[in-house]
């Protein structure tokens, strides 16, 4: 089963960008992203979803991307 979780986009202060996704709700997403890289960081919830695996991220994760 495939599910699609929310992208967020992290503007560093120094404006470095970096790609979250998060296993939560979207309108949950920037705040959980937002407990793991701190403040100072200006953060977007992107339209598009990342589509993945149902297993590939436990419920409340928050993880970068890697591109």
């Amino acid at each position: 089963m495939m599910v699609c979780l929310p992208t967020i986009v992290v503007i560093s202060p120094d404006g470095e960008r970096s790609y979250w996704v998060a296993s939560v709700k979207p309108e949950k997403a920037t705040e959980a992203v937002a407990r793991v890289v701190g403040d100072g960081h200006n953060m977007r919830l992107l339209q598009h979803r990342l589509r993945v695996k149902s297993d590939a991220l436990p419920p409340g994760e928050v993880r970068r991307l890697r591109l």
